[in-house]
């Protein structure tokens, strides 16, 4: 059977992923903290992880059936690619995983700290992945491919500080025991949230750009190839 390599479209949804954190993220901070309105910053919240529990659910998808398809080698012109399906597929399928989570914790209003603290460990795991898959040339382009692989290990890893603003301050308000310790769903500090909210935003934006570069350079450069 031939080897179907879809990466493309998994970029894609890298991309879009990282888009819909964008714009939920900015829209659950300024209804919180700058308009004090709780309840329409958790509607957009509902509405943002409904979006990501989506988009995780469709990268899910593909990241199994390449764990299962893609093949172990791909003979290249420089040489053989070993584990082409652990080395994706994996982190992948943390990504799902971690997306899913969140999309059931924020509309079932349950605590999202939960998913963060996995979303720690799942990142520093990519990370290493990428790390690895540099060190050993599993890819033709180590640099772009390794840079993927660091910012969305660092949004992961960020996204614990969000997980907790939100149960805090977001579904807090409308579930106070979703926090992680009792607290007021009044933020005490807005300026540190603020700050920590942003800094999350740029990892966000980062991790949208190096999708976006590895797409450009390896993945819809390919179309390019198509032509006469």
């Amino acid at each position: 059977m031939a080897f179907i390599d879809d990466l493309s479209v998994i970029v894609d949804l890298l991309v879009l992923v990282a888009v819909v954190i964008f714009y939920t993220g900015f829209l659950v901070w300024f209804h919180t903290l700058y308009r004090k309105d709780p309840a329409r910053a958790y509607a957009h919240l509902r509405e943002g992880g409904f979006v990501l529990g989506l988009l995780g659910g469709i990268l899910g998808l593909f990241a199994l059936w390449g764990e299962f398809v893609w093949p172990l080698t791909i003979a290249t012109p420089g040489g053989d690619l070993t584990v082409y399906n652990v080395f994706f597929g994996d982190p992948l399928i943390l990504i799902a995983v971690l997306l899913v989570a969140f999309g059931f914790a924020v509309w079932a209003k349950l605590p999202t700290h939960f998913i963060g603290v996995m979303a720690v460990a799942s990142g520093g795991g990519v990370i290493y992945y990428g790390y690895i898959g540099y060190q050993n040339s599993l890819t033709l382009d180590h640099l772009e491919t390794f840079l993927l692989f660091i910012a969305w290990g660092a949004l992961a890893i960020g996204s614990y500080g969000a997980t907790l603003f939100v149960d805090w301050f977001v579904i807090g308000a409308q579930n106070p025991s979703a926090g992680p310790l009792a607290s007021s769903t009044t933020p005490a500090y807005p300026r540190m949230w603020t700050v920590l909210i942003f800094a999350f935003l740029v990892v966000v934006i980062l991790a949208g750009i190096a999708a976006i570069w590895y797409g450009q350079d390896i993945v819809w450069g390919h179309l390019r190839g198509l032509g006469p």
